[in-house]
């Protein structure tokens, strides 16, 4: 299984759960990223996420308590995004570095260059949305996720998510939210994923 950061922010929506836009839909634009910035780097939780594209749906769908750590390697211009989620009773974690745009607006994964990643600019503290896309076999796949600094949600952060999950064309019933029953991976032992 290849785990991937940007990632566990996933989840698919089936071919029948795909709607129109509601007209009065509205994208939030991208974020300008600081690499340093503190209201970037550090540790996110994984709130809730959904996606079009099906294989994430099945690969993350038994996820357990999720964060991710994000640091900056200012003199490349990238960051590092490190993943960490328990599957069953194992711990396992994946590291990927993101190349940020000249213009601060999205990070590039170089292995896989059809996908491009924007923080959505939601103006809420503690609150990181991420839509991912991905151009697979022809076809745009779009995925949203909701990341907060405590595990505990954000109730004006969800309403964002939301909305901006219809605003690609997902319905309300696809999202996923991360189970929190076992207790978080410690990184010093957590398995690095192949």
């Amino acid at each position: 299984m290849t785990v991937h950061p940007t990632l566990i922010i996933i989840a698919a929506s089936l071919v029948g759960s795909f709607c129109a836009p509601p007209q009065t839909c509205k994208m939030l634009k991208p974020r300008k990223i600081e690499l340093t910035s503190p209201t970037f780097t550090g540790k996110w939780y994984l709130l809730r996420w959904a996606t079009q594209y099906e294989p994430y749906r099945q690969e993350f769908g038994q996820v357990d308590n999720t964060f991710i750590l994000i640091s900056p390697v200012v003199q490349m211009n990238k960051t590092l995004i490190k993943g960490y989620m328990r599957i069953g009773n194992n711990c396992i974690s994946e590291m990927e570095a993101y190349r940020l745009s000249n213009n601060g607006l999205e990070f590039t994964f170089e292995p896989r260059p059809y996908m491009v990643f924007r923080v959505l600019n939601t103006k809420i503290p503690n609150c990181l949305i991420i839509h991912t896309q991905e151009r697979r076999q022809g076809k745009m796949y779009n995925t949203i996720a909701l990341y907060g600094r405590n595990p505990n949600g954000l109730e004006n952060g969800r309403k964002i998510f939301e909305d901006q999950i219809l605003c690609v064309g997902m319905k309300k019933e696809r999202i996923m939210v991360p189970a929190r029953e076992k207790d978080e991976c410690d990184p010093q032992s957590t398995e690095d994923a192949i």
